[in-house]
């Protein structure tokens, strides 16, 4: 990874673990998120994922991400220079154990 890489790495960290940390109180049922990029094809390789507890209805995840989205899109138009495309941002169901 070239510095520059490694740079906007960090920011692209800074600016997702922002969204989580304020939106994980406010929202049932989300868990987390993370990301994925390949600096070589960048930025259209970065996804966004978004995860929520297995246990949260169809609905209320769908509300959920509609409320995320946006935000994840704005906290990275900085960076990018252009909002993410909703295609690159996505959600899944993860089962935690208690």
């Amino acid at each position: 990874m070239r510095k520059s890489d490694k740079k906007l790495e960090n920011e692209i960290i800074r600016r997702l673990t922002d969204v989580c940390e304020t939106m994980k109180p406010q929202l049932t049922g989300f868990v987390w998120l993370t990301h994925e990029v390949n600096y070589q094809r960048f930025p259209a390789s970065l996804v966004v994922t978004l995860v929520f507890n297995d246990e949260v209805t169809e609905q209320t995840l769908l509300e959920e991400f509609a409320v995320l989205l946006p935000k994840v899109q704005a906290a990275l138009q900085p960076v990018l220079g252009r909002d993410l495309p909703a295609k690159q941002i996505e959600a899944r169901r993860e089962h935690r154990l208690n």
